[in-house]
């Protein structure tokens, strides 16, 4: 028995069928319709986002969203924990920047359009990633963006922040994208 699926199981008992309801809703376009019509419980549909690989051990960020959008905060802890004593995540970000960043992710993938290729490498994101990113999301090309940003994250740790975004977006003449960046996120 895996420490990922003791987790899992730990959360599904905490969510009621509201909060399962909403999960499902949250992931129709990662799960096909007929597929989600089936899932009775959190298990069935952590299950299924771990097959489809959106919640592994090298990725926790699918599971971390979907609870923050239902606003269980205190599940997120119970992932974060698990990642900090369980794969010494202690090199990722503190809290309160990480979710800084998630928005600055977010920010940028509304904005940033036709460019983001070369966005990426500018951050040093390879071909091999962005190759991944594209064949796993080939419908989304906010989702395409979101999992190199997420990758680039996992491979920067502490050092991936948001004013290393903004020092790559300033490189890439993207100023205005920066522009809204500071003004949304409130930085000086």
């Amino acid at each position: 028995m895996d420490d990922l699926s003791v987790m899992l199981l730990g959360i599904s008992t905490n969510l009621d069928d509201k909060e399962l309801k909403d999960l499902k809703f949250l992931c129709r376009e990662k799960i096909f319709k007929k597929r989600l019509e089936s899932i009775n419980s959190a298990t069935d549909l952590f299950t299924c986002l771990m097959e489809l690989n959106e919640i592994s051990n090298e990725n926790l960020d699918t599971l971390i969203k979907l609870l923050k959008l239902i606003k269980r905060d205190d599940l997120v802890n119970i992932v974060d924990d698990y990642q900090i004593h369980h794969l010494g995540f202690s090199t990722q970000p503190e809290r309160q920047e990480r979710s800084q960043l998630d928005q600055a992710f977010d920010i940028i993938c509304e904005n940033l359009g036709s460019n983001w290729k070369m966005f990426m490498r500018r951050l040093g994101v390879t071909d091999v990633i962005l190759d991944r990113a594209m064949a796993a999301h080939p419908y989304s090309m906010y989702e395409q963006q979101m999992q190199c940003f997420k990758d680039w994250r996992r491979m920067k740790g502490e050092t991936a922040t948001v004013s290393v975004l903004c020092e790559a977006l300033r490189s890439s003449k993207l100023k205005l994208i920066e522009d809204i960046l500071t003004e949304k996120l409130e930085l000086s």
